[in-house]
Protein backbone atom coordinates (compact mmCIF):
# COMPACT_ATOMS: atom_id res chain seq x y z
CA UNK A 1 0.00 0.00 0.00
CA UNK A 2 0.98 4.22 -0.32
CA UNK A 3 0.37 6.42 1.49
CA UNK A 4 -2.02 8.99 -0.55
CA UNK A 5 -0.03 12.40 -0.95
CA UNK A 6 -2.62 14.26 -3.44
CA UNK A 7 -6.26 13.66 -4.55
CA UNK A 8 -7.77 11.04 -6.04
CA UNK A 9 -11.24 11.17 -7.89
CA UNK A 10 -13.30 8.44 -9.24
CA UNK A 11 -16.73 8.98 -10.77
CA UNK A 12 -19.73 6.07 -10.06
CA UNK A 13 -20.87 3.39 -12.94
CA UNK A 14 -24.14 4.30 -12.18
CA UNK A 15 -25.99 7.02 -11.91
CA UNK A 16 -27.77 8.17 -8.47
CA UNK A 17 -31.09 10.73 -7.37
CA UNK A 18 -29.85 11.82 -4.63
CA UNK A 19 -30.12 15.88 -4.62
CA UNK A 20 -32.88 16.25 -7.25
CA UNK A 21 -35.20 14.18 -9.64
CA UNK A 22 -32.66 13.72 -12.33
CA UNK A 23 -30.68 11.10 -12.39
CA UNK A 24 -26.51 11.70 -12.22
CA UNK A 25 -23.16 10.45 -11.34
CA UNK A 26 -21.78 10.67 -7.98
CA UNK A 27 -17.93 11.33 -7.64
CA UNK A 28 -16.45 10.30 -4.85
CA UNK A 29 -12.32 11.35 -4.11
CA UNK A 30 -9.73 10.52 -1.74
CA UNK A 31 -8.26 13.46 -0.05
CA UNK A 32 -4.97 13.19 1.74
CA UNK A 33 -5.52 13.10 5.48
CA UNK A 34 -8.10 10.03 5.51
CA UNK A 35 -11.02 11.59 3.92
CA UNK A 36 -13.83 11.06 1.73
CA UNK A 37 -15.67 13.70 -0.67
CA UNK A 38 -18.27 12.93 -2.60
CA UNK A 39 -20.63 15.26 -4.52
CA UNK A 40 -22.24 15.33 -7.46
CA UNK A 41 -21.15 15.23 -11.30
CA UNK A 42 -21.19 18.76 -12.14
CA UNK A 43 -22.31 20.07 -9.15
CA UNK A 44 -20.34 22.20 -6.74
CA UNK A 45 -21.58 21.49 -3.31
CA UNK A 46 -19.32 18.72 -1.61
CA UNK A 47 -19.50 16.89 1.75
CA UNK A 48 -16.72 15.31 3.61
CA UNK A 49 -16.28 12.55 5.96
CA UNK A 50 -13.69 11.19 7.52
CA UNK A 51 -12.54 7.45 6.78
CA UNK A 52 -13.47 6.06 9.94
CA UNK A 53 -17.11 7.53 10.16
CA UNK A 54 -17.67 5.96 6.73
CA UNK A 55 -15.57 2.59 8.33
CA UNK A 56 -17.40 2.38 11.18
CA UNK A 57 -21.08 3.05 9.54
CA UNK A 58 -20.53 0.25 6.97
CA UNK A 59 -19.51 -2.45 9.32
CA UNK A 60 -22.98 -0.59 11.89
CA UNK A 61 -24.95 -1.61 8.65
CA UNK A 62 -23.21 -5.22 7.97
CA UNK A 63 -23.60 -6.01 11.71
CA UNK A 64 -27.54 -5.13 11.99
CA UNK A 65 -28.47 -6.80 8.74
CA UNK A 66 -26.67 -9.71 10.14
CA UNK A 67 -28.70 -9.55 13.28
CA UNK A 68 -32.02 -9.46 11.08
CA UNK A 69 -30.91 -12.48 8.77
CA UNK A 70 -30.37 -15.18 12.03
CA UNK A 71 -33.67 -13.09 13.76
CA UNK A 72 -35.44 -14.41 10.52
CA UNK A 73 -33.74 -17.40 10.63
CA UNK A 74 -34.72 -18.22 14.15
CA UNK A 75 -38.43 -17.60 13.44
CA UNK A 76 -38.44 -20.45 10.74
Amino acid sequence: MTILHKKVSRRTAQEYTVLSRKMKPIVVSLLPGDVLEFRESKGRSRWQLPVHTVFALAVRTQVEADRRARKEAKKK
